[in-house]
């Protein structure tokens, strides 16, 4: 952190320039009111150290700003609680992982409807004009219409930032190039994805893929975890899904579940599902799993699709290859908002079980392209190769084993105790040792992002020119070049260049300036006192 120094020093803005004191001690104090003390939840050092300490660093820059700061250093999954869950934080800071649909999520996570507890938008951020524009580009069927709705869905939420991306994060494969290569990624899980491991080629004899991941699991329950990757890495290979996408972001029939599908209107989709396929254990995959998947899912109002739920009236068999999807309301992109995500579970292991998302599941049964194999709860878990899939993997056996320290991966990745860093660490183990002989690294525009997300629920936090102002006080560039060892980009919008038309470069672009933060919020009515401490509008 010696580098940065320099972005905390007292009359310095974010980018290391020199702004003065614009408004200590203003003659107007006494007219303002006190602020909040924030908290800023951190994860422990160990987990992810680049973002610890961009996170200790940005709450610095905002005391510098005058906000009364504390940072709260949490257990992972504690922290994803406190946020996600309770809303009970002030300032939170992640890797966020965008799907294939971007407005879907957009939808889930800044919908005025969805701000209660454990609903998903835990901003707190609350637009009628952006769900109506999020509910039409929804409901649109033409692609071309819904390029431009996805326009102005982006210019009005970079306007308003509930959220702001610090950084914008590449895809990264990174591997011993000695036992595995080829790597390929898809949009939704980039090189963690379906696509990437069954396109997976093995090298020297090796018949093993060897990966890690800082913390244990916590569920063997494909309808009962939390949605972190390290479980929806895993299922996705367990399970199948009626639509899977190759690495153009389409779908593709070849490697899904569904062999064709037709959009009968705009709340009907059917398809043809694939013949000959079985479960792991054995028994016949018929498309009466299919549709029980889909009825089980919606009727049991499973927390974790619930976002997909709302679009599901009823699934139905139409015959012993077709199964036809009602929807409640009309989804144009239904393929990749549903039909990719929804796995598909069998009928036999699941229809007497009434509470899904509790159920305790010690061996999952799927169909995917890989098994389950062993769990050692806070050491290994193992899947071994389905070798009767239609798009089976190359490798026998795939493991990750539980090894927090970075240093550590490292280490096992160039003798080949590893050969892939699932996790993606970006940082200076990765500027040090990307050179090495025995590793080969691969990146890609990604839709995922450091992000950073004000409580709205907090004191002022619902003030859109103190937001602004926070955007600019924090130092991405530094962030980029100096934590990050320039992998990524400089954040700038909430919708990645990696989809396409659907990005627009046209929205609001947020200087890195504690200056400019200053005037802002002079020109809001805000003030310093004595102690160059922040104090709100009086009467506001």
């Amino acid at each position: 952190m010696t580098a940065l120094a320099g972005c905390a020093g007292g009359n310095q803005d974010g980018n290391g320039n020199d702004s003065g004191n614009q408004s200590g001690g203003n003659s107007n104090a006494s007219a303002g009111q006190g602020m909040a003390t924030y908290t800023y939840v951190n994860n422990a050092q160990s987990y992810n150290p680049p973002r610890h300490d961009a996170i200790n660093l940005i709450a610095s820059q905002f005391s510098e700003l005058g906000l009364d700061m504390e940072v709260d250093v949490l257990e992972w999954g504690t922290l994803f609680s406190r946020v996600s869950e309770e809303y009970n934080y002030s300032f939170a800071t992640w890797h966020t992982f965008f799907v294939s649909e971007p407005v879907t999520e957009l939808n889930n996570l800044f919908n005025s409807e969805n701000t209660g507890a454990g609903q998903g938008n835990y901003s707190g951020y609350e637009n009628p004009e952006l769900d109506e524009m999020m509910g039409s580009y929804l409901a649109e069927p033409d692609p071309d219409t819904r390029v431009n709705q996805a326009h102005e869905i982006q210019k009005t939420l970079m306007d308003d930032v509930p959220t702001m991306p610090i950084t914008q994060m590449p895809q990264a494969a990174i591997y011993n190039s000695n036992q595995v290569g080829n790597w390929q990624a898809d949009l939704a899980n980039g090189f963690n994805s379906y696509w990437t491991m069954i396109n997976l080629e093995m090298k020297g004899g090796e018949d093993t893929l060897k990966g890690y991941w800082p913390e244990t699991l916590s569920t063997m329950n494909v309808l009962g975890h939390n949605d972190e990757s390290k479980h929806v890495y895993q299922f996705n290979m367990m399970y199948d899904f009626l639509v899977q996408l190759n690495n153009n972001a389409e779908p593709d029939p070849e490697v899904s579940l569904a062999t064709d599908w037709n959009r009968v209107d705009d709340t009907t989709m059917e398809y043809t599902i694939r013949t000959g396929h079985s479960w792991h254990d054995g028994e016949d995959l018929t498309a009466e799993d299919v549709a029980f998947s889909y009825n089980y899912i919606s009727e049991n109002e499973v927390p974790l699709y619930s976002t997909q739920s709302q679009y599901i009236d009823n699934a139905e068999v139409v015959d012993e290859q077709t199964v036809r999807i009602n929807m409640s309301q009309p989804l144009g992109p239904f393929n990749l908002a549903v039909a990719n995500l929804l796995p598909i579970i069998p009928q036999h292991k699941w229809e007497g079980r009434s509470n899904p998302s509790q159920a305790n599941i010690q061996e999952p049964v799927g169909s995917g392209p890989m098994m389950f194999d062993y769990w050692e709860q806070g050491s290994e878990f193992g899947m071994t190769k389905f070798a009767d899939h239609f798009a089976p993997v190359s490798f026998e056996n795939r493991f990750w084993r539980v090894i927090p320290e970075a240093s550590t991966v490292w280490e096992n990745l160039i003798n080949g105790d590893l050969n892939y860093e699932p996790f993606g660490r970006i940082d200076r183990s990765l500027d040090q040792n990307q050179s090495n002989e025995n590793i080969g690294t691969t990146f890609q525009t990604a839709p995922t992002f450091w992000m950073f997300t004000p409580n709205e629920r907090e004191q002022r936090l619902d003030d859109k020119q103190l937001r602004k102002a926070l955007v600019e006080t924090i130092p991405r560039t530094p962030i980029v070049d100096q934590i990050l060892f320039g992998f990524p980009d400089v954040g700038s919008n909430i919708v990645s260049s990696a989809f396409g038309p659907l990005h627009t470069d046209d929205v609001t672009q947020y200087e890195e300036s504690r200056e400019a933060a200053r005037s802002r919020l002079e020109e809001a009515g805000y003030t310093w006192d004595d102690n160059d401490m922040l104090q709100a509008p009086s009467g506001n």
